[in-house]
């Protein structure tokens, strides 16, 4: 987790920035704020809004397609006002027109963030499955959720739930092989700038969102005493639902079991 959060993009996103964000989103309920640095900064998550700098476009809950992903309606004509649920679809389709993460998932990471370390069995207690269902349901239809009144552990659910729909993945399935090539050299040092370079092969909306996991699930680590969820049982949890390979969306158990066992456990 440390190793894949350390690595240098243009946009660098770290625990700091998630804290940054959950201020932002509690300034005012009424207030939006992208999850996304802007090019000259790497600090600051929330733009000032006095009107001396314009602040980055924010996608809304209806998931509006951007203009070069647009349909085009009966008549031939562009549908501009297109509309596709959260699930299922690949993060560039999803995401704003700068990457940022739908506002949804920005809210899910923020609670989590905030919650998650004292929640024992964070990601490894399963959730009422009526629930799961109705929360997805009313997600994917982009109306407005009351997020914080819901369970932890309905949270962490859902939030697997659409790591495990995103098409190839969130690591891509593509690059499964270099993944796996990475982890099997000799020397930590090594696989660290190996994993660096094949994160940095990853879409920007993919390593925008894997970055924030990441910075989720080391906090969550780090207070292992209260969760009982240490950095290998989180890669247990969360690692199939990140990566499989291309040639079949469901692992076996032993392979499962292989790639888990190759998982560095570093505190």
């Amino acid at each position: 987790m440390k190793v894949l959060s350390s690595c240098n993009t243009s946009k660098t996103l770290n625990a700091g920035n998630m804290e940054s964000l959950i201020e932002c989103q509690t300034e005012a309920d009424s207030k939006k704020y992208p999850l996304s640095v802007p090019a000259d900064t790497e600090d600051r998550l929330c733009l000032p809004n006095d009107g001396t700098k314009k602040r980055k476009k924010v996608i809304s809950q209806s998931f509006t397609l951007r203009r070069s992903l647009t349909k085009r309606n009966s008549s031939g004509q562009l549908d501009l006002g297109a509309k596709i649920p959260l699930f299922g679809h690949p993060l560039a389709l999803i995401c704003g027109e700068d990457d940022t993460l739908p506002q949804p998932i920005q809210d899910l990471l923020s609670i989590l963030y905030q919650k998650g370390p004292s929640t024992e069995g964070i990601f490894r207690k399963a959730a009422n499955e009526k629930a799961r269902k109705e929360l997805k349901e009313d997600l994917n239809k982009g109306g407005s959720v009351d997020l914080k009144s819901k369970s932890v552990h309905l949270l962490a659910v859902v939030l697997k739930d659409f790591l495990r729909n995103i098409p190839s993945k969130l690591l891509s399935a593509d690059l499964y092989e270099k993944w796996m090539q990475a982890l099997e050299k000799p020397s930590k040092q090594e696989k660290i700038e190996e994993l660096k370079e094949v994160a940095d092969k990853l879409p920007r909306p993919n390593l925008i969102l894997l970055k924030f996991l990441l910075s989720l699930l080391h906090r969550i680590s780090q207070n292992a005493e209260t969760n009982r969820m240490d950095s290998s049982n989180l890669a247990i949890c969360i690692g199939p639902n990140m990566l499989t390979p291309g040639t079949d969306s469901t692992l076996p158990l032993e392979v499962q079991k292989e790639m888990n066992d190759k998982v560095p456990t570093h505190q």
